[in-house]
C-alpha cells in the first residue's frame, strides 16, 4: 500500500517516512485510531516504504519487487497476524484446527484487505471468516510460530516486519510470548500493531511501543475524496462526509448501495425497544429480546454501538446541538421526538446501560438473560424519565 492511497493524516504520514529516511526507526509503533480512520493502510503503507528498494521522499516506488510482494501480501519477510476462530471455511479448505493459526486464513486475508483498500473493519473480517457468531481471537499458536520465524534471517537482507491486526484479541498467553519478543527484538526487526481498543492491550506490550494515534478525517477532506475518487455529487459527499464522523472507512460503505443496511436495522430495534418501553409492553419487551438473542456476538455489539450513537444525538439535540449530531432525516425526526427523554437526568444511566450490555456480551454472557435484563432496565429509565417531564 502507498501512502498516497491513504486518506488524510498529512503530518503523521511526514514523521513516519522522516524516521526511514534519518535511519530511526522504531522497534515497535503501536497504530491506534477507530475504525475507518485508517490505521491499518498506514501500517501497511508504512512497512511498504521500510522494504521498497527504490523509494522516493515521499513514498515507496510502488513498482519494484519488493513493492509488487508487499502490495500482494507475499513479502517473506512480512509476517501478518490477525484474530481468527475455527470455522466453515477453514473446515471447507482443510484448514480446520483447534487451534488455528493466522496463516491457515492468509488467502483471506489477501482477498479482503485489498477490498476495502486496507479500510478492512473488525466485523467484515469475521464474515469473510464466516465465524460472525464466534470472536476472534489471536493465540498462542500464532505467536509460537511468529517467534520461529524470527529466529530465521531475513530473505531479503533488510527488515523483518510484523503486523499485528487488532492485538486486543491476543489471548493472555500469546501476549506473554509476544511480549518477550517486542522486549529483546532480534535485529532490524519491526513491530506494527494496529488497534482500535489499545486500552484493551496487554499493558507491557503497550508501553513498549511507539504509540501512532490517528484522529479522525476531516469532513472536508472526505468531501473531497469522494468527489475525486468516487465520483459522488459535490452536496453528496458533505452529507456523507457529515454522517461518516472522521472515518473514510465509514463514508465509502455509505456510498455503496445496500451498505447502510446492517445500521438501519440495529437503528430500527432502538426505536422499537424505545416506544415499546414508553408504552409498557413488558410481554412485547420478552419478545424484542428473543429477537436479538440469536444474533451473532458481533451484530449485538453493533446494535449497541448504533445505540449508543443515537443515545448521544437524542441528547445533543435536546440542548439545542442538532447541528453537530450525525444523523440522517429519517434518524433525526426520532431524535427530536425522543430528545426530551434523553436529558441530563436519564442520559448517563442510558449510557450505563448500554455499556454494560456491551461488557457483558463481550464476556459471553447469556444472550437471553442479559437482553431480557437490559430491556427491563431501560423500560424503567424511560418511566423515570416519564415521570420527571410530567412534573
Amino acid at each position: 500500500m502507498l501512502f498516497s492511497e491513504i486518506i488524510g493524516h498529512e503530518q503523521i504520514k511526514e514523521r513516519l517516512r522522516e524516521t526511514v529516511r534519518s535511519g530511526r526507526i522504531s522497534h515497535a509503533l503501536l497504530f491506534t485510531g477507530s475504525e475507518g480512520t485508517g490505521a491499518l493502510p498506514l501500517a501497511l503503507a508504512y512497512a511498504q516504504y521500510v522494504h521498497c528498494r527504490h523509494r522516493t521522499e515521499e513514498d515507496a516506488c510502488g513498482e519494484c519487487p519488493e513493492c509488487y510482494r508487499m502490495q500482494r501480501m507475499e513479502h517473506p519477510d512480512c509476517h501478518y497476524i490477525y484474530p481468527v476462530n475455527t470455522s466453515k471455511e477453514a473446515v471447507a479448505t482443510g484448514r480446520a484446527d483447534e487451534k488455528p493459526r493466522s496463516e491457515q486464513f492468509v488467502h483471506l486475508w489477501r482477498q479482503a484487505v485489498p477490498r476495502w483498500g486496507g479500510y478492512l473493519t473488525e466485523q467484515e473480517w469475521y464474515a469473510e471468516l464466516g465465524i460472525e457468531n464466534q470472536q476472534g481471537i489471536i493465540n498462542k499458536n500464532d505467536a509460537n510460530e511468529l517467534v520461529r520465524q524470527m529466529g530465521f534471517k531475513s530473505f531479503e537482507g533488510g527488515y523483518k516486519t510484523v503486523i499485528v491486526w487488532l492485538p486486543e484479541r491476543l489471548h493472555e498467553s500469546a501476549a506473554n510470548t509476544l511480549l518477550k519478543l517486542v522486549e529483546e527484538p532480534p535485529e532490524r526487526t519491526l513491530f506494527l500493531f494496529v488497534s482500535a481498543e489499545p486500552e484493551r492491550i496487554l499493558a507491557t506490550i503497550r508501553s513498549r511501543t511507539q504509540i501512532v494515534a490517528l484522529p479522525g478525517v476531516a469532513d472536508e477532506v472526505i468531501a473531497r475524496e469522494l468527489v475525486a475518487r468516487r465520483g459522488i455529487e459535490p452536496e453528496r459527499a458533505e452529507a456523507v462526509a457529515h454522517l461518516a464522523q472522521g472515518s473514510w472507512g465509514a463514508a465509502l460503505r455509505m456510498t455503496q448501495e445496500g451498505a447502510n443496511r446492517t445500521t438501519t436495522e440495529h437503528q430500527e430495534r432502538f426505536i422499537q425497544l424505545m416506544r415499546l418501553c414508553y408504552r409498557e409492553k413488558y410481554l412485547a419487551l420478552f419478545d424484542w429480546a428473543e429477537e436479538l438473542a440469536p444474533l451473532g456476538r458481533e451484530a449485538q455489539k453493533q446494535f449497541c454501538t448504533t445505540a449508543l450513537e443515537i443515545v448521544r444525538e437524542c441528547y445533543l439535540t435536546g440542548i439545542g446541538l442538532e447541528n453537530i449530531a450525525y444523523s440522517d432525516p429519517e434518524r433525526a425526526l426520532f431524535c427530536r421526538n425522543f430528545a426530551p427523554y434523553v436529558s441530563h437526568i436519564t442520559v448517563e444511566t442510558f449510557v450505563a446501560e448500554f455499556e454494560r450490555l456491551l461488557a457483558q456480551i463481550r464476556q459471553n454472557g447469556n444472550a437471553r438473560i442479559l437482553f431480557t435484563h437490559f430491556a427491563m432496565s431501560i423500560c424503567k429509565i424511560v418511566g423515570t424519565a416519564r415521570s420527571a417531564l410530567k412534573k
